[in-house]
């Protein structure tokens, strides 16, 4: 029989302690991974939009369905950013347990992922990279307006990112502004970032509340039970002492 050689053990890996560099690419790919939702569900607002437009003529009305299709992608994108503030609040809860463990010289928490800890500008910097599409293909569409290349760029704004450009488009057609910049629609980029922002810092403020709220009725319930046993311990005890006078007096 041959005799196979042993398999060697992969050495595991401690992710919980990147260098600087390494961490700061991690953190690009974790952001990266949370704008995608976000960026679709603007992205669909968007197409609805656009079919609305196709269907719908009268200006007020078109005013009304553009804000809620927008509104609708923003209320999606709070909603998920607001969750992803809790969850790296308690990513943040837990490194830094790690790190006060390792203060004492115990080693703990290896597989701990700093990257997604809680840090007030990360939502911020989410609705950024919402609107990066944006940034490119309106520098793009404003820059070159007049060419065949910024055509295409804006063509492609209108389909990827219809919620920054259609507002422009509806000033242009409607409020009778025709020489109007797509320079404009960068400005559209303040919606995701601050909302984002926003929601992802009330996300994490509503998950430390909860943790608190957690310890406090923990703290009660460890209170009622430690003073049922001291009452239960002084009962037992009046109950032996009555016992022994009672033989005494037999």
């Amino acid at each position: 029989m041959l005799n196979e050689a042993p398999k060697k053990e992969k050495k595991p890996v401690d992710y919980s302690h990147p260098t600087k560099w390494r961490l700061f690419w991690r953190i690009q790919r974790e952001s990266w991974r949370r704008m995608v939702t976000p960026f679709l569900m603007y992205f669909f607002m968007s197409l609805i939009l656009l079919a609305l437009f196709q269907l719908v003529t009268n200006k007020w009305a078109l005013l009304v369905i553009m804000i809620l299709c927008i509104g609708i992608g923003g209320f999606f994108n709070g909603h998920l950013c607001y969750h992803y503030g809790m969850l790296h609040y308690g990513f943040y809860v837990a490194g830094e347990l790690h790190r006060k463990n390792e203060a004492y010289g115990i080693h703990s928490g290896g597989d701990h992922r700093p990257e997604r800890e809680y840090r007030p500008w990360k939502g911020f910097y989410i609705g950024f990279l919402i609107g990066v599409p944006v940034i490119l293909l309106g520098s793009l569409s404003g820059r070159f307006y007049d060419t065949l290349g910024g055509g295409y760029a804006t063509a492609l704004l209108i389909m990827v990112a219809a919620w920054a450009i259609v507002p422009l488009l509806w000033v242009r057609n409607f409020a009778g502004v025709a020489g109007v910049s797509l320079y404009w629609s960068l400005l559209m980029v303040i919606v995701p970032i601050v909302v984002s922002g926003v929601f992802y810092i009330v996300g994490a403020m509503r998950e430390r509340k909860n943790r608190e709220e957690e310890a406090e009725r923990s703290a009660r319930i460890e209170e009622a039970r430690v003073k049922a046993q001291n009452e239960v311990r002084v009962q037992t005890e009046e109950q032996r002492k009555k016992t022994l006078q009672s033989k005494k007096k037999k």
